[in-house]
């Protein structure tokens, strides 16, 4: 039980951001993101109409970005510019369909979307936004209900958070597109590790038999608003969880590998401690360090 428990450890401690790496987004926030993600700048008046809840306290002087997959920013950035061109090979087909039941018509629907989302290699995408301005600034009402929360025990804000979850399944059933049903997973509200109140939310949606998830995490740094978001459209890589890739330490000016000094010596300490204990022969540790080091 012993050997097992040290190979179980050794192989987190090697695994551990293995495929992974920091991204700096323009200095304004750091992402902990499989190698494979890089990211873009969209320009606030080509942004899907449903993140446009979001800018509404954000002010004039926001940024947004797409992360993810060269191919699927390419493909969630088409489906806001061009949504029509995108789509038009699907219209056609349709148009020469005769479908005798609507559920044929979504089972066709929904197979011809998932075709096209693999031929574009589409994996999901995570998306920020981030407000040069300060939240007092553009929405005063909303500042002062994030500064009381700071005030609050976690008890306390789990009580405000099932009443905002309560309007927000109000908001979301109300004007919603038909056959399109959501459903509020998750609704939390936390401090963070800037001990700052942040939103933690979750939905959950279905249509055309497929699943649509979408997370979102805000919270203020230096009183100016930050919110991270990702979408996954049926099966998607690398963009669940996105509250554990923020990094919360100033931004530099280059990207940066997520395994810094400071955490190789902090494996090298865990392995030297496998070692002394017995756990692992000094054959496995010297094999073990070299590794960590080459990383």
């Amino acid at each position: 039980m012993k050997k097992l428990l040290g190979i179980v450890v050794l192989g987190l401690l090697l695994s551990h951001n293995s495929f992974a790496k920091t991204i700096n987004i323009d200095d304004k926030i750091l992402l902990n993101v499989p190698e494979n993600f890089n990211y873009i700048k969209i320009e606030t008046d080509e942004v899907a109409d449903y993140y446009a809840e979001f800018f509404s306290s954000l002010g004039e002087d926001a940024a947004f970005y797409y992360v993810g997959t060269d191919d699927s920013i390419e493909f969630a950035n088409a489906m806001v510019n061009d949504q029509e061109k995108v789509l038009e090979p699907i219209m056609k087909k349709m148009e020469k369909k005769n479908f005798s039941t609507e559920k044929s018509m979504i089972n066709f629907v929904s197979k011809e979307i998932k075709k096209l989302m693999k031929k574009r290699k589409y994996q999901g995408v995570i998306w920020v936004l981030v407000s040069e301005e300060n939240l007092e600034d553009t929405d005063y009402d909303l500042f002062e209900t994030v500064k009381s929360l700071k005030n609050m025990n976690q008890a306390d804000m789990n009580k405000e958070a099932l009443e905002y979850k309560k309007e927000l399944k109000q908001e979301l059933s109300v004007g919603g597109v038909e056959g399109l049903n959501l459903k509020v997973s998750k609704f939390k509200i936390e401090k963070n590790k800037i001990n700052s109140p942040a939103f933690d939310l979750k939905i959950a949606a279905n249509m055309f038999n497929i699943n649509w998830d979408m997370e979102v995490y805000g919270y203020l740094k230096n009183n100016k608003p930050i919110i991270v978001g990702s979408e996954c459209i049926g099966k998607c890589k690398g963009v669940s969880g996105i509250k554990n890739m923020i990094v919360y330490s100033n931004a530099t000016s280059t990207n940066t590998s997520s395994e810094s000094s400071s955490s190789i010596v902090d494996n090298l300490n865990k392995l030297n401690d496998l070692y002394k204990s017995g756990v692992l022969t000094k054959e496995e540790f010297e094999k073990a360090k070299k590794k960590l080091l080459k990383k």
